[in-house]
């Protein structure tokens, strides 16, 4: 007993974790957690594909919400808009467009399209379908509202110490209002129009959330052609993340002209799932690019703090 004491007594005190090596850790996970959630619904979507024994397909992934793959759908959905909502962007611009895409995520979820397919191995009934809207954005739309409250309590809360270095800036304050108009007009059409909610809902949230990654990938990619810029001189237009851009946007464009002039049934399927795919490619990539350093550190400059004063001229 002794001897254990003596060696315990000359143990070296343990360290707390250092925040900023947990933070670069926290950003890896949420990267890496929508990439392995993107793989799940893969998998579900292939499993039920499987199981339905004559190999017909939904004609999108929205309409396998219909099918046993509705809790995986639901669940990828709701996971990766709280990751996205979560995860600091690197510039300002870039974590609103996140906020965006992230709070689109749930709204796709929880309005599922008004067709339920024909294909699967078993079909819910779509009886339920306006009960369970109705349930699931107003419990939504109250959390959300709970947490603007929040949020905007802490950027009022940030404003007033001038000396403090986690002021917001104005971006992130243009940033925050937008996503009060947004969430205020949710609410009004919800409220109002339901019956319209419910039937084009999931379509207008869908397209944004689409939408606001794509903006979100080209974001990236001209955020790091000047950090590459910066660091050495000169950098290639053309980078990794460029190249998702363009071949995004190209599967927007033939897709849909295969649905709208070729009249091809499936081409909301290719087309969700190539942007899928190509969302799960874009943050391995990042992930890998930002493994160790979180977030890039010599990003595109921010706007100035919403309390910045001016800066006096430099003499000659």
């Amino acid at each position: 007993m002794q001897v254990f004491r003596a060696v315990h007594a000359r143990q070296i005190p343990l360290v707390p974790p250092d925040p900023a090596t947990e933070a670069v850790k926290t950003w890896r996970y949420l990267r890496l957690a929508m990439v392995l959630v993107v793989v799940g619904l893969g998998v579900s979507v292939l499993y039920e594909h499987r199981q339905t024994g004559t190999g017909c397909w939904q004609e999108s992934i929205s309409a396998y919400y219909y099918t046993p793959v509705q809790g995986v759908f639901v669940g990828a959905l709701v996971t990766v808009g709280i990751c996205l909502i979560a995860l600091k962007g690197n510039t300002d611009w870039e974590d609103i467009l996140l906020n965006f895409a992230g709070v689109s995520a749930p709204v796709v979820a929880f309005v599922p399209i008004p067709d339920p397919g024909t294909c699967g191995s078993v079909l819910t009934d779509t009886r339920n379908r306006d009960l369970n809207v109705a349930n699931n954005m107003t419990a939504f739309l109250v959390a959300g509202g709970l947490a603007l409250v929040v949020l905007g309590a802490v950027l009022v809360s940030g404003r007033r110490g001038n000396s403090s270095p986690q002021q917001p800036t104005r971006t992130s304050v243009v940033g925050y209002l937008l996503t009060v108009v947004l969430y205020l007009g949710t609410v009004l059409v919800f409220g109002l129009a339901r019956n319209w909610f419910t039937a084009y809902g999931h379509a207008v949230a869908a397209i944004a959330m689409f939408t606001f990654i794509i903006a979100n990938v080209w974001l990236n990619a001209i955020n790091l052609h000047f950090t590459r810029k910066d660091a050495t001189g000169s950098a290639p237009v053309v980078n990794p993340y460029t190249v998702i851009g363009v071949l995004m946007i190209a599967a927007v464009v033939v897709t849909t002209v295969l649905g709208l002039v070729a009249h091809w049934a499936y081409w909301k399927l290719a087309l969700e799932a190539s942007l899928i795919a190509l969302f799960a490619v874009f943050w391995v990539l990042q992930t890998i690019e930002l493994w160790d350093q979180g977030l890039r550190q010599e990003a595109l400059p921010s706007a100035p703090r919403a309390t910045e004063e001016a800066s006096p001229a430099r003499t000659r």
